[in-house]
């Protein structure tokens, strides 16, 4: 059975209410603007948030990227310290070292040809210095060639010795 021309699938232009055509065609032509120009006005701002989205995806790798914090690595270099100070303060002679200390300056003299003629210790705590200071004082009597082979000698047995004062005196 056929149906009326009437009931048949009508067009889309024909479904509108029953305005002229350029009314229609405004009318369409509207409804197009209220939905591509939100969608257009979106997808224009999608790139600028992408550029500052990629930008804060790369600033966050970076940060995970790094193996150590700030913090981790100035703990670490503490601890580094500390534990070179420590070594340090292990190697300065103890005021209570002091025969022991005689004792390799005199083993180190006779080694050189050098006769120690006076031998004198003291002890004293300046206020710039973190603890006591030993002061050893020797009088030494040798030829200059065997003074210096016992200085050279002595930075290798007492690497922290510290030598203030060197008096020569001609004989005679």
């Amino acid at each position: 059975m056929m149906q009326p021309e009437s009931e048949q699938k009508k067009g889309i232009l024909e479904r509108l209410p029953k305005l002229g055509r350029v009314s229609q065609l405004i009318l369409l032509i509207g409804g197009f603007l209220v939905i591509f120009l939100p969608i257009w006005y979106v997808n224009q701002g999608q790139a600028k948030q992408q550029a500052e989205l990629k930008a804060t995806l790369s600033n966050l790798q970076k940060m995970l990227a790094v193996s150590e914090t700030p913090k981790a690595k100035f703990e670490a270099e503490l601890a580094q310290i500390t534990a070179e100070t420590e070594a340090a303060k292990a190697v300065f002679p103890k005021s209570n070292q002091a025969p022991e200390i005689i004792d390799s300056l005199l083993e180190l003299a006779e080694l050189n040809d050098v006769y120690v003629t006076q031998t004198k210790i003291s002890t004293s705590t300046p206020q710039d210095s973190a603890g006591p200071v030993l002061t050893v004082e020797l009088g030494l009597k040798s030829q200059c060639a065997q003074f210096q082979n016992l200085l050279l000698a002595l930075g290798d047995r007492l690497p922290t010795s510290k030598i203030t004062g060197v008096r020569f005196e001609a004989p005679g």
